[in-house]
């Protein structure tokens, strides 16, 4: 999946950075809001609004006008109470709620590798379950950790993340539902009056309103396409995430987990991509001098060691020597294997990955 959608949903999935001490957030209400958080709500104040009182009050009276009310109230309020419910809903673990509220822990790693260590949090210093991780937005071990969601300025785990998926489809559906509407608004403020398509606005045939202001054809139109456009992006982008989270959800994964597998991915990737250089070159310069260690590198907290082995094997009754180069990428949230095998008739690639994933920070 493209790498703006995971933008979307995520921003505490990177490595731990020590914040300024402050105390733990509790909601999505708590200060300072997140810029993204107020972009969001904005939108979602101007479609509705614009949707009472300039969509609805633009249609005829009987019975359009009050369909359309009672279409769009059915996705509007439940939307409007889950959203109230999902940000307000604080998703830290029961053992952090327990703790009376005090100022941030400083985390040094060079005391602990981890900021979750068997269990235990350092910042949060109490008991944890086994999928928690510690957000460093806000400052708290989230229960089920899946994503700290910019777009909420809250925590997306075990105790919201159905409601979470609730909101997406409610808006899923009401941006869809403002697009046809405004569409067919617009296309019939062009019809004469003498048209079946034409949708007579309510304050007369030549006359349109603007949140409930008398306004010109020409401001109508331009108020409506925009309607148009903000909810059709809407709708594009949040059916997109909605897509994405289904997909975790078939798989049984979450968006954390998702992340780190990805870096692990590219890390293996780079990593056979290297090996392939290198072994182009160890032909080439086919000589007797001992391999001792080949490019040690330190990336992203990823240390990978390369080990030559000589080794024998036989198949089909045909002896022939082998090299085998083995790759050890031992990331801070999961231990990966890369073996590879090269030989005069042969190349092939093995990678073998540790299922469990260690308790590490989640920024």
């Amino acid at each position: 999946l493209p790498r703006f959608c995971l933008w979307m949903a995520v921003i505490s999935c990177s490595p731990m950075s020590t914040p300024a001490l402050g105390e733990r957030r509790v909601n999505a209400y708590t200060l300072p809001l997140h810029y993204v958080q107020v972009i969001a709500i904005v939108v979602m104040a101007f479609l509705v609004l614009m949707n009472y009182f300039t969509l609805c009050v633009n249609i005829p009276t009987h019975p359009w006008q009050w369909l359309n009310i009672f279409l769009s109230s059915i996705v509007i309020l439940p939307l409007f109470i889950v959203f109230i419910t999902l940000t307000y809903i604080d998703p830290a673990e029961d053992e952090v709620l327990a703790k009376s509220r005090g100022p941030r822990t400083d985390f040094d790693r060079h005391k602990h590798t981890h900021v979750i260590t068997e269990l235990y949090c350092h910042v949060c210093a109490v008991q944890v379950t086994e999928k928690a991780k510690h957000c460093s937005s806000c400052n708290k071990c989230v229960y089920l950790f899946d994503h700290h969601c910019i777009w909420l300025n809250t925590c997306v785990g075990g105790k919201n993340y159905r409601m979470f998926l609730f909101m997406l489809s409610l808006v899923v559906i009401g941006s869809f539902f403002l697009f046809i509407n405004s569409l067919l608004q617009f296309i019939g403020s062009f019809q004469d009056s003498s048209s079946l398509l034409s949708l007579r606005p309510y304050y007369g045939a030549y006359r349109y309103a603007v949140l409930m202001i008398p306004s010109s054809k020409a401001a109508f139109q331009v108020m409506v396409s925009l309607i148009a456009f903000v909810s059709i992006v809407t709708w594009g982008l949040t059916i997109y995430l909605l897509g994405f989270h289904i997909y975790l959800c078939y798989y049984g994964m979450s968006t954390y987990d998702y992340v780190v597998s990805q870096r692990i991915n590219r890390t293996v990737n780079q990593t056979i991509s290297q090996f392939s250089q290198f072994s182009l070159n160890y032909q080439n310069n086919s000589s007797s001098k001992p391999l001792k260690s080949i490019f040690q590198k330190r990336r992203r907290s990823i240390q990978i060691g390369v080990d030559v082995e000589h080794d024998t094997m036989n198949r089909s009754k045909q002896s022939y020597d082998q090299d085998i180069f083995t790759v050890e990428g031992n990331h801070r949230d999961s231990a990966r294997r890369l073996q590879v095998c090269r030989s005069s008739t042969e190349e092939a690639y093995v990678l073998r990955g540790a299922s469990q994933i260690d308790n590490g920070s989640s920024q």
